[in-house]
């Protein structure tokens, strides 16, 4: 009889065991998939120290147009961007300690955690509130530029049409 116990026992551990591993593994592939939605969102030239070289250029060059077009807009597009770059690895570091920390660790870790994500989503959406606004701006600009065009264009079909006349003799 003690053997059967000891074979339960034995199957019981086992299972926990892989209950546990299975748990872990479920904490990994979902930090792995936070990790990379993150990093997929994050609009090239936004995460500081992810930058290829001509990402960096590109952020370079729409930072110098922004100042030529509105230096205090580009002053505020650093200031978000630069803060959004913070809370990215802030919320690096935070799920670092989670996945670094112990199973007695993780809710006081996990609140943490929360709190960098947070953090990261007030900033991305700050971000995309400056962009939002900007480019409405730009939209406005540009159907105001439009709809002197196409006032041109109807003067000059106008004038087309009064030369035509002339030209026809009437």
């Amino acid at each position: 009889m003690p053997r059967e116990q000891d074979e339960q026992v034995g199957a019981h551990v086992c299972d926990e065991r892989l209950n546990v591993e299975g748990k872990v593994r479920v904490a990994v592939l979902v930090g792995a998939t936070v990790v990379a939605v993150f990093l997929a969102l994050a609009p090239g030239g936004f995460a500081q120290g992810l930058e290829s070289g001509a990402d960096a250029e590109r952020e370079k060059a729409f930072v110098e147009a922004l100042r030529r077009e509105d230096p205090e807009g580009a002053k505020r597009y650093v200031a978000l961007r630069d803060a959004r770059g913070h809370a990215i690895a802030e919320l690096q570091r935070a799920q670092a300690r989670y996945g670094a920390a112990g199973s007695e660790l993780r809710p006081v870790v996990l609140g943490q955690l929360r709190d960098a994500q947070r953090r990261y989503a007030e900033t991305s959406l700050a971000l995309l509130d400056f962009l939002d606004a900007r480019d409405r701006r730009a939209l406005a600009r540009y159907q105001k530029e439009i709809g002197r065009i196409n006032r041109l264009a109807e003067e000059r079909t106008r004038a087309r049409a009064e030369f035509e006349k002339l030209l026809r003799g009437e």
